[in-house]
């Protein structure tokens, strides 16, 4: 009698685990289902020209990603008619490395909002300074000249990029809110509506002289300017923070305060800058934050601050 009521329980158990685990089954089918049937789909109503040129160079190239319709042959896409707010983003790699193809993750929440997206190439490597300044500069007045053809609203142009493509980004969106001050300003024809800038440098010589003593052997400034002499004179032109007046863009940076490459009071002393001159602009601090190394918590509290930041200064 005993040992039924033994083979009794241990059949309940069973039964009971394995209901559990028919529930459990359930309600993961369940909830993939829903996430399926909740998302919208959208990446059909964009395009993507690979490598247009800006420049004669083959780094100089844009990948441009268009809102619009898949309509069939002989066309096959009909761009939007309607002017579409821009984002131009800047990938990093220390002037030196990285490439266009490797950065989509960090834009393709805006084209799922509807955006285009300019994703650009420039010319890097040891000794090149300042080829890579230049052509962003460049880029910008590409899309002046282009946007027409593109659909591009030049009043709603948003510039971004990480690391060296922070700096970049900075850089193309500030020098187009000071006129004169470069041979490709454009800032009387596009407006900059923000920057956000992922952990770029601010101040070319003051992150030198951080790097030549704490990481000498990772002094990407040097080996982008290629000669310790040359450093002043490139720092004056080309650092962001030259060209922060009361007139600069909205801007939005990034940064992890233990980032040991682009150190966290780079980005202080640009916002410091800003505030002292009421200029709008968010410092997003991430606690614990390194170069790109952040949590999945903050990465969720990145992105939706971006949004934020733009539908706060639209």
């Amino acid at each position: 009698m005993k040992f039924r009521i033994v083979i009794l329980l241990v059949g309940f158990c069973y039964t009971q685990i394995a209901c559990k685990q028919t529930k459990n089954n359930e309600q993961i089918s369940s909830m993939k289902q829903n996430e399926v049937q909740s998302t919208t789909f959208w990446a059909h109503h964009h395009n993507m020209e690979m490598d247009v040129a800006y420049g004669n160079d083959p780094d100089q190239r844009l990948d441009i990603y268009t809102r619009g319709t898949y309509i069939g042959e002989p066309n096959w896409f009909k761009r939007s008619k309607d002017k579409k707010p821009t984002l131009v983003w800047i990938h990093g790699g220390g002037w030196r490395y990285g490439n266009k193809e490797t950065d989509a993750w960090f834009f393709v929440h805006f084209l799922e909002r509807g955006w285009n997206v300019v994703n650009v190439e420039y010319r890097k490597g040891l000794g090149t300074a300042p080829d890579a300044a230049e052509d962003v500069l460049t880029v910008l007045k590409w899309i002046r000249d282009n946007a027409e053809e593109y659909k591009f609203d030049t009043d709603k142009i948003v510039v971004s990029g990480a690391s060296a493509g922070g700096h970049l980004a900075l850089l193309a969106g500030l020098v187009n809110s000071v006129p004169e001050s470069h041979p490709s300003y454009v800032g009387d024809n596009i407006r900059i509506q923000a920057i956000i800038n992922w952990y770029g440098t601010t101040d070319i010589q003051k992150i030198e002289e951080y790097l030549s003593a704490n990481r000498p052997n990772e002094n990407f400034v040097l080996n982008w300017i290629g000669a310790e002499e040359k450093i002043p004179g490139i720092s004056r032109k080309y650092s962001p923070i030259h060209y922060v007046t009361e007139n600069a863009p909205p801007i939005l940076t990034i940064q992890g305060d233990q980032d040991s490459l682009t150190p966290y009071n780079q980005a202080k002393l640009l916002h410091e800058k800003l505030e002292s001159l009421g200029t709008k602009n968010e410092l997003l601090t991430l606690k614990g934050g390194t170069h790109l190394g952040f949590t999945e918590a903050q990465f969720q509290l990145i992105f939706k601050t971006i949004f934020q930041f733009l539908q706060a200064n639209p």
